[in-house]
């Protein structure tokens, strides 16, 4: 990201018609694409807004952007040409656009247009562009047809699917906000997208069937990612007083709730665009109530099978878990890369590896069927396994780049 290029660009979003107020993930549309704005360096943001409408507080999506609310009285190219920066980033905020469509218009040199596909061209309608003086003037001059015939063009398909925070293919999307029912349709897609790649098999094929569901559901209410992860922690510190109490099955499928609510609290910050310091320590409530979990099912198992196994075993769980999150660190810290994302053989581990989702539905499975100190030394072994497979593949790695 160019910022000192953004500096020198001043952003309009075009949030005049109706869809451009429409709720999308719970927030506006026009505030989620202040929002973008702000996030990729654009510090001074015009919003033309219905001459009946007075200026709405979007500070909380501005965050240190400057933003100035004017009345759509005239052309659109009116409203460009009063912009006195060397180059001018404008915005239909009746769309939902992937952030990688504006990040990539963005960093495009001026007089650049994206269209959705060729039928966006030949209706001459501005989606999202980046111009300049001279791009203006040609507009001004000589119409929008030559404006088009004579800038960079960036369709839909020439966006990158590949999404880093993601971990995998996330196709770009751009769509038409104009009521509340295509408010809806653009919500779900938002949410879709969200959806991580390169998951353990419950988390990647299962519990999207609910969090979804819950996420959409609770976008349009007033509850937090925050409160989501709070909730979470409440229902996994009940769960091992259950594991310690030798309430082993109803506590094994109570972690199914907390395996959902812990996709939930992610998914809604990033529709809502929810972001705290809480939320960046997320991992770390993970990592306690997880450790708590297999120290309360040692304290439990032992009670009914009187020796120091279950103890032996919950001490094996948390070593094996504290090492494997130092490994994943280290992965982070060395080569800036997700230690799941070092090959295909690596992506496809991750689907079985030792972690909380596939502990859970171990003991789901074992504890069911009675095998509840069989099933705890199994995911010992399994847990120990793993470390030693990411151990190998973190050194197998690290000379490889040697």
């Amino acid at each position: 990201m160019n910022n000192q290029k953004c500096f020198q660009t001043e952003g309009i979003i075009d949030a005049s018609s109706k869809g451009a107020w429409e709720k999308v993930g719970g927030i506006p549309l026009v505030a989620r694409n202040l929002y973008y704005l702000n996030k990729y360096g654009v510090k001074k943001i015009t919003v033309i807004i219905p001459p009946y409408k007075k200026p709405p507080n979007l500070k909380k999506w501005a965050g240190d952007s400057n933003v100035n609310f004017v009345k759509k009285e005239d052309s659109l190219l009116y409203h460009l040409s009063q912009i006195k920066t060397e180059t001018v980033f404008y915005l239909d905020s009746s769309f939902l656009f992937d952030e990688r469509i504006i990040n990539k218009i963005l960093n495009s040199r001026p007089n650049t247009i994206f269209l959705r596909d060729s039928s966006d061209k030949e209706s001459k309608k501005l989606l999202m562009c980046l111009l300049d003086r001279t791009g203006i003037d040609v507009w001004k001059n000589k119409g929008i047809s030559a404006l088009f015939r004579k800038s960079n063009i960036v369709y839909l398909d020439d966006i990158e699917s590949y999404s880093l925070e993601m971990r995998g293919e996330v196709k770009p999307y751009v769509v038409h906000v104009q009521d509340r029912r295509s408010a809806k349709q653009a919500t779900w897609i938002l949410i879709k997208s969200m959806q991580k790649k390169v998951m353990d098999l419950p988390a990647e094929y299962l519990d999207p069937l609910f969090e979804d569901h819950l996420t959409a559901l609770l976008c349009n209410t007033p509850i937090t990612p925050n409160m989501v992860t709070i909730f979470s922690f409440i229902v996994a510190t009940v769960i091992a007083f259950l594991f310690y109490q030798g309430y082993f099955v109803i506590g094994a499928f109570c972690t199914y709730i907390v395996e959902i609510l812990d996709g939930v609290d992610g998914k809604l910050a990033r529709t809502k665009l929810e972001f705290s310091r809480f939320g960046e320590y997320e991992c770390v409530v993970d990592y306690f109530y997880e450790n708590l979990w297999y120290i309360s099912l040692g304290l439990g198992l032992k009670k009914i099978y009187h020796g120091n196994l279950p103890l032996f075993l919950s001490g094996i769980m948390v070593l094996c878990d504290t090492l494997d999150n130092i490994i994943y660190t280290l992965s982070m810290k060395w080569f800036n890369k997700n230690l799941d994302l070092f090959s295909p053989f690596d992506m496809r581990f991750r689907k079985i590896a030792g972690r909380r989702n596939i502990y859970c539905f171990m003991f789901m499975i074992g504890f069911s069927l009675g095998y509840y100190l069989q099933t705890f030394i199994a995911t010992s072994i399994w847990a120990f396994i793993t470390v030693v497979v990411h151990t190998i593949r973190l050194i197998q790695y690290n000379r490889k780049l040697r």
